[in-house]
């Protein structure tokens, strides 16, 4: 089939003859609402026309005669014919009401255009007068493409039906009005086949786009439910990623506890060896005092009380260093539990010195289990007049915990390649400011290339050998300074030199939107 050939086809069936078209159930459910929507329209079009034209006839002094019997051009008009266009205005209204069908909707429109055609073609044969039965046609076809959706063949055969109904009366007098003039004027049959040609192509070109517009939307509508499938997805994905985040997270905080373990050791052996010692000398003090009171139990009361006051002195003193270093064990057990918990802590007002003394001891103790002989100059500057910050006090450790970390394998792996005339050191120093606190922890290790440094907070990032790292430490740290205490972590590296990393945490903690600003 030639190109030509194939595109009249595609004309003739799309928009000619589109049948096949309502074969789409959306589709024809499409063309049912607007055939209901057109009934009402021509119902009250109808109605409307009908009762502004007796209105204007009554205003003039016209009669209303009932038949064309006693019709008196210029003087009385005619009413059957309106009660009838009238009744079937009425009728049409109350059928829109029962929700019609596309094809009995048509049906009852094309009776309806029909009886109102013809009797607007009556009234003018019996006035004999067919001036404005052009106009008044023109109206009735141009409803056929305005209201029910016709198809463009069915608005064809109804516009040549009317124009047929108008050529059979004005070329045929009745007996009603003998005098009227037989025939049709060739331009008038011109005319209504223009009208005709106008309102199938019309009809065509709406039907066509009437089409156009439900396949446009029925894409829209299946794009909207890939676009739902691919969303509910996503979500999905989503939570399953937070649900990874947060393991990712608990197994580094995990990692970060098991890098701590031998520095925990020693931190807890040191109070219980003073609870071990203390409790040892208490025990030798009875002793002596159950052997002098044995030796002599003859000593006078005085003397004895005297010795059992001085013993019993020395054991409160005992035992209020067993209680202290067991507290300080009981703290370093509580630290290490909340540094291990999935759930973030409350914010309270923290000293930072002394959260800073204990993580640098924390980490330089694990530091030297995991490397034997690991060695460095830790230079604490803190600052004596700094108030205490509202932190989560294990979050900002576990920042701290990260960054000395950092900065030991940095010296250790500067040490081991220069080896002679190195001195590997590590500073840590604490500032107030106007809005806060400063902490700053800074190394003369082998720095960060330049390449890597506006990269270093991005999750799974590292630069360590793999199985050394995670890649979550800085990415975590970054976000409990910035996202958890509305603070700032800012670094400066010098390739090959060394890295200082400054965290500026405020006395006011920032929520929402300006923390996220800051």
């Amino acid at each position: 089939m030639s190109p030509l050939l194939r595109k009249l086809r595609l004309f003739w069936v799309r928009y000619l003859v589109p049948d096949a078209l309502e074969r789409d159930p959306e589709f024809r459910a499409t063309m049912d609402a607007l055939t209901r929507r057109g009934l009402r329209v021509a119902g009250a079009l109808g109605l409307l026309g009908i009762s502004i034209y007796l209105l204007a006839h009554l205003l003039a002094g016209r009669r209303f005669e009932w038949t064309f019997s006693d019709m008196v051009p210029g003087a009385n008009v005619v009413i059957w014919n309106k009660v009838l266009i009238g009744c079937m205005s009425i009728a049409v209204l109350v059928l829109a009401r029962v929700r019609p069908r596309v094809r009995p909707g048509r049906i009852l429109m094309s009776l309806f255009l029909i009886v109102a055609a013809l009797g607007m073609i009556l009234e003018d044969v019996s006035r004999g007068d067919f001036t404005f039965t052009a106009g008044w046609l023109t109206l009735i076809m141009l409803l056929t493409v305005g209201t029910v959706p016709f198809t463009p063949w069915q608005t064809g055969l109804l516009c040549i039906a009317i124009a047929g109904l108008y050529a059979y009366y004005a070329s045929a007098p009745t007996a009603l009005i003998n005098s009227l003039a037989a025939g049709v004027p060739v331009s008038r049959l011109i005319y209504f086949g223009l009208v005709t040609f106008l309102c199938t192509s019309m009809s065509a070109s709406l039907y066509a786009s009437r089409y156009e517009q439900y396949r446009s939307l029925r894409r829209v509508g299946r794009l909207k439910e890939r676009l739902s499938v691919r969303s509910e997805a996503l979500q999905n994905a989503l939570a399953r990623g937070r649900r990874m985040q947060d393991q990712l997270v608990q197994k580094e905080k995990l990692a970060s506890l098991g890098q701590l373990t031998a520095g925990i050791a020693h931190e807890i052996k040191n109070p219980l060896n003073f609870v071990n010692n203390f409790s040892q000398l208490s025990q030798e003090l009875l002793d002596e005092l159950l052997e002098e009171l044995e030796a002599d139990p003859d000593r006078p009361t005085g003397e004895t009380l005297a010795d059992v006051q001085d013993v019993l002195s020395d054991l409160r003193a005992n035992t209020e260093k067993v209680a202290e270093h067991g507290k300080r064990a009981d703290g370093i057990v509580r630290s290490m539990l909340a540094h291990s918990r999935t759930t973030p802590g409350d914010r309270r007002p923290v000293d930072l010195n002394r959260l800073a003394e204990e993580y640098v001891g924390l980490a330089y103790h694990g530091m030297r289990a995991r490397h034997i002989g690991f060695n460095v100059d830790i230079d604490r500057d803190f600052d004596e007049e700094l108030e205490p910050i509202p932190v989560v006090p294990e979050e900002i450790g576990r920042v701290l915990l990260n960054l000395m970390d950092n900065a030991f394998d940095a010296v250790r792996a500067r040490e081991l390649a220069e080896q002679d005339g190195y001195a590997p050191r590590v500073r840590v120093a604490t500032r107030r400011t106007p809005d806060g606190a400063t902490i700053t922890i800074a190394d003369n290790g082998t720095g960060i290339p330049d390449e890597f440094r506006e990269r270093i907070f991005e999750p799974f990032f590292t630069t360590k050998p793999s199985g050394e790292g995670t890649g979550l430490g800085l990415s975590l740290a970054y976000d409990i300074v910035t996202a958890g205490h509305g603070g700032k972590m800012e670094v400066e590296t010098v390739d090959g030199e060394g890295t200082t990393f400054t965290l500026e945490l405020p006395s006011v903690p920032l929520e929402g939107d300006e923390a996220e600003e800051a």
